[in-house]
This record gives C-alpha cells, sequence and structure tokens, in this order.
C-alpha cells in the first residue's frame, strides 16, 4: 500500500476551514461511537465496530491536509 500524497492547492484560510469541519465531523462522529457504546454496554453488548464511524478516514485526510490532531486527545 502506498503513503497517500499530500493534498496540495489550498489556501492557508482553505486548509484551515477544512481543518475546523475535520475535527467538528471527529468530534460528532466520535460522539455518535461512545454513545454506541454506552448502549452496547447497557445491553450486555459488545462495542461496536469503529469502522462504519469513518473515524479512521478522517484522521487520514487530516493528515494529507496537513491540519494536525483531529481530536483533543490526539494532540501534541
Amino acid at each position: 500500500m502506498t503513503k497517500p500524497e499530500p493534498i496540495e492547492g489550498l489556501s492557508d484560510e482553505e486548509r484551515a476551514l477544512l481543518g475546523e469541519a475535520l475535527r467538528a465531523l471527529r468530534r460528532e462522529r466520535g460522539a455518535a461511537w461512545n454513545a454506541a457504546c454506552d448502549a452496547a454496554e447497557a445491553a450486555g453488548k459488545r462495542r461496536p465496530a469503529l469502522r462504519p464511524y469513518g473515524i479512521d478516514a478522517i484522521k487520514r485526510l487530516a493528515r494529507r491536509l496537513g491540519v494536525g490532531a483531529t481530536h483533543w486527545s490526539e494532540e501534541r
């Protein structure tokens, strides 16, 4: 598997806007996954898979855009 190329051709303002949008999407998807985990735990079931929530895809796109961490726990 080849490493995805960085996304070029965006202004600083466009990159910042996309970064904010990805952070907001990551927050929403993370909250939805956490709620699903809580519901599964309450029902005595296994946690749902993370993949359907697209969090890894959001993180990959953020890296390609060079906008940094997409979640407070991932900030350096």
